[in-house]
């Protein structure tokens, strides 16, 4: 997607309105040319002066009434542009698998939405503009002082092709320099946002802490290399503008030879001047606009890293799935290249079943959980639910038919109501308030000063772990989908709301397919399956009863779990 292309194309009306204020800008000083030698042949009468007086006012203010719609239409396709580029990110983002935003900081993307879009405004509001005047301006010159002496127009010229060369020359060291320009700007960006982010952890250490150092020697670092990239482009420049003033010497003095032989008359020579400052002053802000073009340039390079990747293609039939059994068929899975994390992968969970995984950290639980909502597609083998292959079904779909909790919930800032509401759209206060009943966090909404309309604050900061979690549960509830999936959902959480909890999933997991991964055994022991994984492979696989008989890794774990559950502080005399 050429970006740079479809944006300034835009601007084509804008540019056009600004060319005919240019040439109406440059009439003026052949009218003041005319009243000039006029004067000198004793033929200006105090009508003809009125007259010319009079055009050169017109021309002014229809040249300013002309810029100023010119602008005006500028600012409007800037800003369209900006508002449409934001919704095509956005939109854009929301289609994107999980695996991109695990590849992507967010504060390389926050910075991509919020500066480098901006660029956008800025460059087509107000350097575009510019730069289609800067340019304009040196062509109806050169082609106005033709009328006046080829030799003047053609000396004045003369030192534009070198600067041009120059400026080529130029340009690919510009390009280097603000390409790392960019990079370092969007990592200290990332690395600021993920300073702030981490702040609590800042302050816990104190003194101990070495990330303020770190973040301040990067933005040190960052100041210097700015400094030296300044020299490097400021100095270019200077040798460009040395040539571009270089025109108006040479054309000085071809013009008093030729004033000398008579080859031209006064007026000629004056205009020539005139006209030859214009020239100058205009062309001179080319250079100065170029770093607006590289800018810009980045700019859009930026937002398509984002817009430029190709969603995954599905052919999605969108109907509705007839079964929630899920399988697994020979599945392989990894994040990269590097390291396989699921191997050979062979699963069902039955319709209306209760499932759980277990097994230690990074064994392969929370993966199989984001295949199954289909965050990401298996590298070889197939996940089906119902009979449908998971590839086959749309993200709607598979929303309607599986609800995840996770251990970290996310809440926005807004009620508790419109964030209970998202697990269903158009539900009444009466279905919220029922759902919240049956997640057990009714009785602790009612105890607010604003009840539902209470604000969450942000990441629903203004909540804790557990009534967070029975706020999500609520949010299942009213979705109703047909199978479940809680991934350590009552871990790191006090007895009380684990009890809490435990209550609420009871109410959320009837008559559904419901899959558990869990550190605490004691939580699984009634499930109709459970599944053992170690590495990436399932080691065993059925009731409580069975794989304790059968599983060593499984009774390790238990014997495990038996010795934290009795572990405690004793006090050392």
């Amino acid at each position: 997607m050429n970006l740079q292309k479809k944006y300034k194309d835009r601007s084509k009306n804008s540019n056009l309105i600004m060319a005919f204020s240019v040439a109406i800008g440059i009439a003026p000083i052949f009218l003041v040319m005319l009243i000039v030698r006029q004067y000198k042949m004793q033929q200006l009468t105090t009508s003809s002066l009125l007259m010319y007086v009079a055009l050169i006012t017109i021309c002014q203010i229809t040249k300013a009434v002309l810029y100023g719609v010119s602008i005006k239409k500028a600012h409007d396709s800037a800003y369209s542009s900006l508002v449409e580029i934001r919704l095509d990110i956005i939109k854009h983002l929301k289609k994107m698998s999980l695996s991109f935003f695990q590849k992507r900081k967010t504060g390389d993307l926050t910075n991509i939405i919020n500066h480098d879009v901006e660029q956008i405004e800025v460059f087509l509001a107000h350097a575009f503009p510019d730069i289609i005047v800067a340019s304009l301006v040196p062509v109806m010159v050169v082609i106005g002082l033709l009328f006046v002496d080829w030799r003047l127009a053609l000396a004045l010229a003369c030192t534009v092709p070198i600067m041009s060369l120059l400026n080529k020359a130029f340009r690919k060291l510009w390009g280097k320099l603000f390409k790392q320009y960019f990079v370092l700007t969007g990592k200290l960006s990332a690395d600021l946002l993920e300073y702030i982010a981490t702040m609590p952890v800042v302050k816990a250490f104190s003194k101990d802490e070495k990330r303020t150092a770190k973040i301040l020697a990067a933005m040190n670092r960052y100041n210097k290399w700015v400094k030296k990239m300044n020299v490097n482009v400021a100095l270019p420049m200077a040798i460009i503008g040395l040539f571009v003033e270089g025109g108006i010497i040479v054309m000085a003095v071809v013009g008093s030879f030729l004033l000398s032989q008579n080859a031209i008359n006064s007026e000629q020579f004056i205009i020539a001047v005139l006209l030859g400052g214009l020239f100058i002053s205009s062309f001179a802000q080319l250079p100065t606009f170029q770093h607006k073009r590289i800018v810009f340039g980045r700019a859009t390079d930026s937002i398509n890293t984002i817009l430029g990747v190709k969603e995954e293609a599905r052919t999605a039939t969108d109907q509705a799935v007839e079964s929630t059994k899920i399988e697994f068929n020979n599945v392989t899975f990894s994040y990269n290249q590097d390291q396989q994390v699921l191997s050979d992968i062979n699963l069902t969970f039955a319709p209306n079943s209760t499932n759980a995984l277990v097994g230690e950290s990074g064994a392969g639980k929370s993966t199989i959980a984001n295949l199954i909502m289909g965050f990401y597609r298996p590298d070889t083998g197939q996940v089906k639910i119902g009979d449908k292959d998971i590839n086959s079904m749309s993200e709607s779909e598979i929303n309607r038919s599986v609800s995840i909790v996770q251990q970290d919930v996310f809440l926005f800032n807004t009620s508790i109501e419109e964030n209970i509401r998202i697990g269903k759209k158009d539900a009444t206060k009466e279905e919220i308030i029922e759902a919240a009943k049956q997640a057990q966090i009714h009785d602790m909404i009612m105890t607010l000063k604003d009840g539902y309309q209470t604000l969450a604050g942000e990441s629903g900061a203004k909540l804790s772990g557990g009534e967070k979690q029975r706020i999500s549960i609520a949010r299942m509830i009213l979705k109703n989908a047909p199978i479940i999936i809680l991934d350590e959902a009552t871990s790191a959480i006090d007895p009380y709301n684990e009890y809490l909890i435990q209550r609420a999933i009871d109410n959320l997991s009837k008559n559904k397919t419901l899959i558990l991964i869990a550190h605490h055994l004691n939580t699984i022991v009634n499930a109709d399956q459970i599944i053992v994984m170690e590495n990436g492979r399932i080691v065993d696989k059925g009731a409580h009863v069975k794989l304790i008989s059968n599983c060593s890794l499984y009774n390790k774990m238990l014997t495990e779990q038996k010795r934290v559950d009795e572990w405690e502080i004793k006090e050392v005399v």
